[in-house]
């Protein structure tokens, strides 16, 4: 058994109202030549300018959107269950809060349906609005309630704020109180003004946001406060695990370090779990000796070029023992995610 918990969709239904209104959904759908695809930008309702020379990130690659194109290409990867969540640019944050309910809303109800046409193959993540928290806490409260949803994906920030501050407690104290699983992925990192170049606004830009995502989470006290919150960070949790060591030295050596926790970072940080999308197994294997035992699981990027299609070569590469690949494949997944024990 493999189960996927990184795993990208867009409902049909929302391509189909932000080509027929896009300024009002503040997104455009527009033919991207190059690859004879459509592609989606959230954020904006003219196309950008893209020449390349790589291809344009916002591109639809058919199984984004497409289920039986989804389903066919899971099984030419082995994977027996992936967990549904949007791709980045749908967390909707920049978007007023009434624009950014709706839009979660519309995710949410395409999700529920796609993973209830497919049970035995799609697991639902949802989406919330966090740029209102109480919006936020509302739609989780639904998707819990009607949906019986058991996990939720975030930003690494939001709209520039960092979660260790006040106004993001509500929403974590909701999610430990349901035991939702977060599963954190970056989506606007800091620092683009010197990431222009390469790629590297995902190539580096990604990782550090997801690392100072942890950090905040960490420092701040969130885990201090919700031992039993569950958090998952995408891609391996970027630069978190090379850094730990730095920020328990810090935690030790300057008073701002521990003004709010009174255990070391490091402590805080194997309640962490994290997906094994690091591209490259000495890195895999040094998150395995970081993280707590059981809390790496397969995430694959799926359908994106950065992702990862063949997870179980991945896997047979590290010859991991046999109970410790059935958990990082299935068993913590299905766990974290409450599915029923025989998928594990």
């Amino acid at each position: 058994m493999l189960i996927d918990i990184h795993h990208h969709y867009i409902p049909q239904r929302l391509i189909d109202l932000v080509r027929a209104q896009g300024p009002r959904y503040q997104s455009v759908v527009f033919h991207d030549d190059a690859s004879g695809l459509d592609a989606f930008v959230a954020g904006r309702t003219d196309p950008p300018s893209w020449s390349g020379p790589g291809r344009f990130p916002g591109v639809l690659d058919p199984g984004l959107f497409d289920l039986a194109v989804r389903l066919q290409e899971m099984d030419g990867m082995a994977l027996d269950k992936a967990a549904l969540s949007v791709m980045p640019g749908l967390f909707y944050y920049f978007a007023e809060p009434a624009l950014g309910a709706e839009v979660a809303a519309i995710c949410n109800d395409a999700i529920h349906d796609a993973c209830r046409a497919h049970p035995d193959r799609l697991i639902p993540m949802g989406t919330v609005p966090l740029q209102d928290i109480n919006a936020a806490i509302d739609e989780l409260d639904r998707v819990v309630r009607e949906y019986r949803f058991t996990a939720i994906e975030i930003g690494a920030s939001v709209n520039g704020r960092n979660y260790d501050e006040p106004e993001f407690d509500p929403f974590f104290q909701r999610a430990a109180e349901l035991d939702v699983l977060l599963f954190v992925h970056p989506a606007a990192p800091s620092g683009t003004d010197r990431l222009r170049r390469y790629y590297t606004t995902n190539l580096i830009g990604f990782p550090v946001e997801t690392g100072i995502c942890a950090a905040s989470l960490i420092f701040g006290g969130t885990f201090a406060r919700y031992p039993n919150l569950k958090v998952c960070l995408a891609h391996g949790g970027g630069i978190a695990q090379s850094v730990v060591g730095r920020w328990d030295h810090g935690w030790e050596a300057r008073a701002e370090a521990s003004l709010v926790i009174d255990r070391p970072p490091s402590d805080y940080f194997k309640l962490l779990y994290f997906d094994n999308l690091v591209h490259s197994d000495q890195v895999l294997r040094s998150l395995l000796s970081a993280a707590a035992a059981g809390h790496v699981i397969v995430g694959t990027d799926y359908p994106y070029d950065m992702g990862d299609r063949d997870p179980h070569a991945t896997i047979d590469r590290l010859q991991l023992p046999a109970d410790e690949r059935r958990l990082m494949e299935s068993e913590t997944a299905g766990q974290l995610l409450r599915l029923p024990a025989t998928a594990g």
